[in-house]
C-alpha cells in the first residue's frame, strides 16, 4: 500500500520530502491542540478560583455582620461589653478550630475533586481528538504553503461547560 505510492511517485526523495511535511505539520497542529486545550482547562479553573475567592469573601462579611450584632444582643444579655466581645472570641476560636479538624473533608477534597475533573476530564476539552483527525486529515491533503490549519480551532462554539 506504502510501498505503491513510492513506486507511483517516481522519486523518493519527493515522497520523503512530503511524509516529513505532512508529520511536521500533524506536529504543529497537535501543538496547537495542546495549547488550546491548556488555555479551556486553565480559564475553567480560574473560573472557578475567582467563584470560590468572591464566596469567600462574601462570607466573611457575612459573620463579620452576624459577630457584631452578636456582640450587641450579649451586651444586652451579660450587662458588660467585654464579657459578650470575649465569649464572640470563644465562638470564633471554635469555629477555626473546627475547620482546621474539617479541612481536608470541607475545603481540600472538594477542590481536588473540581480541579481534577477540570484538568482531566473529556468533557472539558476544547478539541475533541476526533474534531483533530479532521482537521489533520483535511490539512495534509493541502498545501504546505498556508500556515496550518488555525480557524476551525477558534470557531468552537463550546469553549466552556
Amino acid at each position: 500500500m506504502i510501498f505503491d505510492f513510492f513506486k507511483k511517485s517516481g522519486d523518493q526523495h519527493d515522497a520523503y520530502k512530503s511524509i516529513a511535511q505532512n508529520a511536521k505539520e500533524y506536529g504543529e497542529l497537535y501543538l496547537q491542540l495542546f495549547k488550546l486545550n491548556a488555555v479551556g482547562a486553565l480559564s475553567q479553573f480560574v473560573s472557578y478560583l475567582i467563584v470560590i475567592i468572591v464566596g469567600a469573601m462574601l462570607l466573611v462579611t457575612v459573620l463579620v455582620f452576624l459577630a457584631i450584632i452578636m456582640v450587641l444582643w450579649l451586651k444586652n444579655v451579660t450587662g458588660s461589653l467585654i464579657y459578650s466581645l470575649l465569649i464572640m472570641s470563644g465562638v470564633f476560636v471554635l469555629l477555626f478550630l473546627l475547620l482546621l479538624l474539617f479541612r481536608k473533608k470541607l475545603m481540600l477534597n472538594p477542590i481536588i475533586r473540581k480541579m481534577s475533573s477540570i484538568l482531566f476530564s473529556k468533557e472539558s476539552e476544547l478539541v475533541t481528538d476526533e474534531d483533530f483527525e479532521d482537521i489533520t486529515e483535511q490539512n495534509i491533503g493541502t498545501a504546505s504553503s498556508q500556515d496550518p490549519i488555525v480557524d476551525p480551532l477558534f470557531h468552537k462554539e463550546d469553549v466552556h461547560d
